[in-house]
């Protein structure tokens, strides 16, 4: 490993808050100089950071700095970038600095039009980071198209930053300059080999940055171009690679707060709390995946046995006096509706975002007179109860459960789907099947509840809607009047 990166002037003196890249290539033969501060000082007088007083983390302007080193002729010389490092320490920011200084290269790039396409496993997720830069964009005059699927920045030299999610046809009919790809664990090799990289072969200075925390065995994209990396750490061909990790060590103490600070690009007292947080309630192999970024063989195996889904799936739907359950994803970027009544559990709503699930929340109460509401209180939809609480058409139905009621729900909706005959069917629906036959759990406290995956929201939520059944309020009694 390449430690001092103090060799690059336009980092700057390394805080103590910061930490040196576990693994980082070494020196390219042929650069000469970095576009890094200069695309960090377009980034900043933007004030593109949701967290406007912050500013760049020293770490960020390490990676612009290596991943934007040029030759003598200005070309850039890495056309593969590889950034790698725990869940929430900054990577969004980066990317939106990257992508948008890009865009304004034309001049520099050959004339050329500057044609930035940006993937992710799911659309929404490119669109997260994106959004502060359209904002800012749309303020400044330039083009900016929101329609869903159509997302784009366009300057008025014809340059475009264009989001895609990470399919078979991502980049195919483009001329591109550069890709990101944003958590590229998640996205397949063939779609980035096969669709994207071959619409960079006229670019002048091509270049994809890979930007993820670390997956597992089946993340072929990412393990391909981290694997040839480590390869050339000394010797550096075409891949550079950035990782903050904790190390593979089998005997690895990952209770030691000491290991949890050495393998953050970042760290305070607020990542101090995130990380305790994340090893009191996830499993191990989230706490190792997402907290010390550290890759590991497989996925642990499904919970529900193969072939529960067949068993337990119906035609029918729920009857009788109905409750709904709901859940939300722990970024925001999608919630779930299930109504549950005589033993038969739908999936009514499934929708990217979280602000529009309360209202329809209090529509379905009232259209169907329900028995009872339920939300996990202790998870990401606890910032909703207030305002389920103040709702005046959930009012006497609602049910806001525990980190302990939701870990009992998860139990028995484990043992209503196991047993012979189910005493629990789902109606059949894509979600539902992809939940099932993934379903994984989490650890919470001494106990477990079913992992909040984009499918396990599914699970979770049926789950609150068979609690709430069973503990809906008491109906409030007429006060009597004696005369």
């Amino acid at each position: 490993m390449v430690t001092p990166a103090l060799e690059w002037p336009g980092v700057g003196e390394m805080p103590e808050s910061a930490r040196v890249p576990r693994l980082m290539t070494g020196p390219h033969p042929r650069a000469v100089g970095s576009y890094g501060a200069e695309a960090v000082a377009w980034g900043e007088a933007r004030r593109l950071h949701p967290r406007r007083s912050a500013g760049t983390r020293w770490w960020q302007r390490l990676a612009l700095e290596r991943g934007l080193e040029h030759d003598e002729a200005g070309a850039l010389v890495w056309p593969v970038v590889v950034i790698s490092g725990p869940r929430q320490a900054g990577k969004s920011w980066l990317e939106r600095i990257v992508c948008g200084w890009r865009i304004h290269q034309a001049e520099r790039f050959g004339g050329q039009e500057q044609a930035v396409l940006h993937v992710a496993h799911k659309l929404i997720a490119a669109q997260e980071v994106w959004r502060p830069a359209a904002r800012w964009a749309q303020g400044s005059g330039l083009g900016v198209r929101w329609a869903n699927g159509e997302q784009q920045i366009e300057l008025r030299d014809g340059s475009r930053w264009l989001l895609q999610a990470a399919n078979d046809g991502a980049g195919v009919s483009f001329a591109l300059t550069m890709v990101l790809v944003d958590e590229g664990w998640r996205v397949p090799r063939a779609v980035y080999e096969e669709a994207i990289e071959p619409a960079m072969a006229e670019a002048d200075s091509p270049q994809t940055w890979l930007v993820s925390t670390a997956g597992t065995a089946e993340s072929d994209l990412m393990m391909t171009y981290r694997a040839r990396a480590i390869a050339g750490l000394e010797d550096p061909g075409g891949v550079l690679l950035l990782e903050w990790s904790a190390p593979p060590d089998p005997d690895l103490d990952i209770d030691s707060p000491e290991v949890w600070q050495a393998s953050q690009a970042h760290w305070d007292d607020r990542r101090a709390a995130w990380i305790q947080r994340k090893r009191d309630y996830a499993d191990e192999r989230a706490f190792r995946l997402e907290a010390l970024n550290q890759w590991v063989p497989s996925l642990s195996p499904p919970v529900l046995a193969e072939g529960t889904y067949p068993r337990v799936s119906t035609r029918r739907g729920p009857a009788g006096a109905l409750a709904f359950g709901a859940d939300v994803a722990e970024d925001h970027s999608r919630a779930v509706i299930v109504a549950y009544g005589s033993g038969v559990a739908e999936v009514i709503e499934d929708r990217p975002l979280a602000d529009w699930i309360a209202g329809r929340l209090g529509e379905l109460a009232v259209r169907h007179d329900a028995r009872a509401v339920g939300i996990d209180g202790s998870g990401p939809a606890r910032g909703l109860a207030d305002e389920l609480k103040s709702r005046a058409d959930l009012a006497g139905r609602l049910v806001i459960m525990s980190a302990g009621d939701t870990s009992a729900a998860s139990g028995q909706l484990f043992d209503a789907l196991q047993a012979a005959p189910p005493r629990v069917a789902l109606r059949d629906h894509p979600l539902y099947a992809a939940a099932v036959g993934s379903a994984r759990r989490r650890r919470a406290g001494g106990s477990w509840a079913w992992d909040r995956s984009d499918a396990g929201l599914a699970l979770i939520a049926t789950a609150c809607g068979l609690w709430a059944e069973a503990h809906a309020p008491e109906p409030a009694e007429d006060p009597m009047v004696f005369v």
